[in-house]
């Protein structure tokens, strides 16, 4: 199939070089680029790049009539059936994007907030432990307590770096697409183990702010092993309308999971909040206080 696309992207390239349109070109170009290429190709390339369109005329009919004489029939509805699988992928690869980016603003909040409330807050529920011990509420106290500090302790020295503005664009592009090049929803099942560890990765990088990990991360897949996708890799009927199907449900569970994020009592809190530092300040303040009516209870 990749031979096919080759031979496809050079017939269109060869129609776009007898209407001289030469920004499109550049524009195949690149796309060809983007697949397993050999020796011939790569020096078809090399003429369009330098402008010298004969040579790459003749080179291009030279392999499309080299080439076609042995290529394999590709039936109609499977390069439909592939085309399709792309289509999902690349919505897909949006909602997982779209999630990621719900989830990074989330954990971002919920660790700050550990991080300048959750000494106070921690005081706060011990004094309540004490107050209903030996009462009906002891228990549900008691678990407040407990849960809270279960989540303190594993956030407390989390560092989430700060970044400019500029930096953050740069943090998003990056990640999108490392991202696309590691999705475990999307590559082959032989890769798949392998990529959901690069992706999990990927992601707690881009929780961190972490703009040299995620950076790393992706000049490692672009100059390493290659993933390759399900759409890509198989020429059978049955196998893609599978595909096709573990997409469209994939697709079905990412939705509802962005649903259940937007409408949750934490999205929508965070997303009333206009400036984050002065709600810290004043929920400080307030907890402070209540601290304070604890202490003098006591006395």
């Amino acid at each position: 199939m990749e031979n096919q696309k080759i031979i496809k992207r050079l017939e269109l390239i060869k129609n776009l070089i007898s209407l001289e349109e030469e920004e499109e070109i550049a524009s195949q170009v690149l796309k060809l680029q983007a697949l397993e290429l050999n020796d011939d190709v790569k020096n078809i390339i090399v003429y369009l790049q330098n402008k010298a369109f004969g040579k790459a005329l003749t080179a291009i009919e030279n392999f499309i009539n080299q080439h076609r004489q042995v290529a394999n029939y590709i039936d109609p509805e499977i390069e439909a059936l592939c085309f399709e699988a792309k289509a999902l992928e690349a919505q897909l690869q949006q909602l997982s994007d779209e999630k990621a980016e719900l989830e990074k603003l989330i954990h971002e909040f919920g660790v700050r907030h550990n991080q300048e409330l959750g000494e106070l807050i921690l005081k706060i529920l011990k004094f309540r432990k004490e107050q209903y011990k030996d009462t009906p509420q002891e228990k549900e106290t008691n678990k407040d307590y407990e849960d809270f500090h279960s989540n303190y302790e594993a956030t407390k020295d989390e560092q989430i770096l700060v970044l400019t503005d500029d930096e953050k664009k740069v943090l998003k592009e990056k990640y999108r697409r490392a991202s696309k090049l590691c999705h475990p929803d999307i590559v082959t099942e032989e890769q798949k183990e392998e990529a959901h560890k690069i992706f999990t990765e990927l992601n707690t990088a881009y929780e961190q702010n972490d703009l040299k990990r995620v950076s790393e991360i992706l000049d490692n897949l672009q100059q390493g092993k290659t993933f390759k996708s399900k759409s890509d890799n198989t020429n059978e009927k049955t196998s893609l309308q599978a595909t096709l199907e573990r997409l469209r449900m994939n697709l079905q569970v990412l939705a509802k999971e962005i649903r259940v994020i937007k409408t949750s009592d934490t999205f929508e809190k965070i997303t009333t909040i206009k400036d984050w530092d002065e709600y810290f300040t004043l929920i400080k303040q307030q907890l402070q206080e209540q601290l304070s009516q604890f202490e003098d209870g006591r006395k």
